[in-house]
């Protein structure tokens, strides 16, 4: 557990620090969204141009614009909703993870299903590792990854119930610094298939850093390798805001 709390201690640092972070309670991400999934899903160009708002510290987010030009979505984990130009619910799902089951990768997803699903996923990625501090999660540092004539430490994260993400257990891969390189998990949305999402292109905002350019391929679990191709998805970050 010593080696877990260096680790943790190092990386939130070097991504900005808690003291820093915890003067913020939202953030709002300009990004750009592609790959594979989004056609094999039959929503393909979705999210090629949207804005995601997110809270820090409980998961609730939504994008603008989705689907139609005025229309912006809500999340939380029990409940996904979109939101017409009025202000009126046009669509509501509850308890959304319940609808995923028996899905593989193939089955395509509805509207909310596809929100449900990019906002857990967008809200996971921008606020790591703070997010690690949440209530219930737990750390520990397993042995180390080399590849490329790099060594990087590698973190198990356990998730509890109450937070909406990929699959129960995760691992994240950071540098000697303490970048966060790589991030293993296998989504249950997609029946449980491996992934792994690879970032690069570190930017700071506000104090902040994250990782601007991610792209999530297939994980082979039998040697810890992925391919390259095809690409499942593509996230570019132009701009993030925290306040």
């Amino acid at each position: 557990m010593a080696n877990t709390n260096e680790l943790l201690t190092k990386v939130l640092k070097l991504h900005g620090g808690t003291d820093k972070w915890n003067t913020y309670q939202t953030l709002k991400a300009h990004v750009q969204i592609g790959g594979v999934t989004w056609s094999i899903k039959g929503q393909e160009g979705v999210l090629s141009d949207v804005h995601f708002t997110g809270q820090l510290h409980e998961q609730q987010a939504s994008w603008q614009p989705i689907f139609k030009e005025g229309f912006k979505s809500e999340f939380t984990p029990e409940r996904v909703a979109l939101i017409d130009t009025d202000g009126n619910v046009a669509d509501e799902l509850i308890n959304p993870l319940d609808s995923f089951k028996g899905h593989q990768i193939e089955t395509p997803w509805n509207r909310l299903q596809l929100v449900y699903f990019s906002s857990y996923a967008t809200w996971n990625y921008l606020t790591t590792p703070f997010n690690f501090l949440q209530p219930g999660i737990q750390l520990n540092e397993i042995e180390p990854w080399s590849a490329d004539g790099e060594t990087w430490r590698r973190l198990e994260v356990i998730y509890p119930d109450s937070i909406a993400t990929h699959s129960r257990r995760q691992v994240y891969y950071f540098s000697e610094e303490g970048y966060l390189k790589r991030h293993d998990y296998w989504p249950r949305v997609l029946g449980g298939s491996s992934a792994t999402q690879i970032i690069e292109d570190y930017k700071e905002f506000s104090g902040i850093k994250t990782g601007t350019k991610r792209r999530i391929y297939i994980l082979n679990d039998a040697d810890n390798s992925y391919q390259t191709e095809p690409v499942l998805v593509s996230i570019d970050v132009l701009d993030v805001h925290f306040q």
